[in-house]
């Protein structure tokens, strides 16, 4: 039967580890041509905007519908994210997944699978522009793959909420140093990672502040007005890579606000892959767009529903879920 899945069960079945090998597998998926990702689709009336995306994956019997609202036109989180997990060999209804608490881990372990190939290995000080619900999961999943980090640098337009987030990051994260401030000015030319989790419609600082061989992550600038990063970040990028191509093309805001051709960019699963360099010099700036795509929530969904019934989590649907008989109407 369906199981329906709360966050408070992915935060037990998806640490931040098991979403940075989701999230690789479906890299890799991508760069055999054994999976589908639709990018995602925006309609809306009034101050209500619905969002849909999906995915398929035949080698792990999957097929994902996530779909959420946001039905404020001052905020771009969504209301409540929710993740239809069906069979894909049947059709089957196997899970309702809440995509919240999923979202931020995969979207996370996606900025921590590019650094791990794009950011130079020794890097040492991440600059983390963003207070919300993002920026510290962030973090959180950098440590994983960033051996030598021993500082993070928090950034926001308020100071008392910049501080509040670097005062979480401290107590998750005792072993790092961890400073707050408003001043990007300051903080961007010390970074060898700048991470950029924000609902900024134009540029967090100036282009020219970045260090060489700085590794940027940008997760903010979902759509195709908006942009945290200048036109010089992306000139002065040696490689600028998407985790999706059509993703790209539609809400890109750093390529498309900025004159750039998104369709000349790299896609990830190729770096992933080793079709397609991600760093070639230690000096290059590179530039990892990152605006999510389903099939991450499809991977981490199938590990967190197999988890769940290995250890016998979750709550089942009863049978009239199941699915309807082929050629029944």
């Amino acid at each position: 039967m369906p199981l329906i899945i709360d966050d408070a069960m992915v935060d037990r079945l998806l640490p931040p580890k098991a979403a940075h090998s989701c999230v690789k597998h479906a890299f890799e998926l991508l760069a055999r041509g054994d999976a589908s990702d639709q990018a995602r689709e925006r309609s809306g009336i009034d101050d209500v905007t619905v969002n849909v995306m999906s995915a398929i994956a035949p080698t792990l019997d999957a097929v994902v519908v996530k779909s959420y609202p946001v039905v404020r036109t001052d905020v771009f989180r969504a209301s409540v994210i929710t993740i239809l997990l069906h069979s894909h060999s049947t059709g089957t209804l196997r899970a309702l997944v809440r995509g919240d608490l999923l979202g931020r881990r995969r979207t996370a372990a996606a900025s921590a699978v590019a650094a791990r190939v794009m950011a130079r290995p020794e890097s040492s000080t991440v600059c983390l522009f963003g207070t919300g619900f993002q920026a510290p999961a962030q973090v959180d999943a950098l440590v994983e793959v960033l051996p030598q980090l021993t500082t993070v640098l928090v950034v926001g337009r308020d100071a008392r909420r910049a501080e509040v987030t670097a005062a979480a990051l401290r107590a998750a994260h005792p072993l790092l140093r961890v400073e707050s401030g408003t001043c990007a000015e300051t903080a961007v030319p010390r970074a060898d990672v700048v991470v950029t989790a924000t609902s900024a419609a134009t540029p967090l600082f100036d282009g020219r502040l970045l260090a060489p061989g700085t590794h940027v992550t940008a997760v903010g600038s979902n759509d195709a007005r908006r942009r945290e990063l200048d036109a010089v970040v992306i000139d002065r990028a040696a490689h600028v890579v998407v985790d999706s191509r059509a993703v790209a093309v539609k809400e890109c805001g750093d390529l498309l606000a900025n004159g750039f051709d998104p369709t000349t960019v790299t896609e990830f699963a190729e770096v992933q892959a080793g079709q397609a360099v991600g760093r070639a010099r230690a000096e290059d700036i590179t530039v990892f767009e990152s605006h999510g795509m389903a099939l991450q929530d499809l991977v981490c969904s199938v590990h967190v529903v197999d988890a769940a019934r290995t250890a016998g989590l979750g709550v089942e649907l009863d049978s009239s879920w199941a699915a309807v008989p082929a050629g029944t109407r």
